[in-house]
């Protein structure tokens, strides 16, 4: 990782009903709930058709967030459920970053993968 600045980017797959976005970085509190707010915005559409959708976080260059960051991107998550999100597919985090979004994902439908192609796999199998 070159610099542990906060960078990211967001994309939909219309076709698939897949959020997509990859971040990097080391995220204030108020920067976070900044992204998580832009991805709930990518994510309206699919929430205004009522149907399911599912997101893939390439987290390669993610770094361990502070407890309130962690604790936002849970609630993030949650209310994600309860607006449509079925399955969150994570790429590639570093291992300490895996061990977060296993506690704050715990009782979801995440999953970790080593590359996108198998990451997407697993998100279509229900499709």
């Amino acid at each position: 990782m070159a610099s542990l600045a906060p960078t990211h980017v967001i994309t939909r797959d219309e076709r698939h009903r897949e959020l997509h976005f990859a971040i990097g970085g080391f995220w204030t509190l108020d920067a976070m709930k900044g992204f998580l707010f832009e991805l709930g915005e990518a994510a309206k559409p699919f929430m205004r058709e009522h149907a399911p959708f599912t997101a893939l976080g390439n987290l390669r260059e993610f770094v361990p967030q502070d407890r309130a960051t962690a604790d936002a991107i849970r609630d993030s998550l949650l209310a994600g459920t309860k607006n449509g999100l079925q399955r969150f597919a994570v790429v590639s985090p570093p291992a300490l970053v895996k061990m977060q979004y296993r506690r704050i994902g715990a009782g979801l439908d995440i999953e970790f993968f080593d590359d996108e192609v198998s990451a997407r796999a697993w998100l279509r199998e229900q499709s």
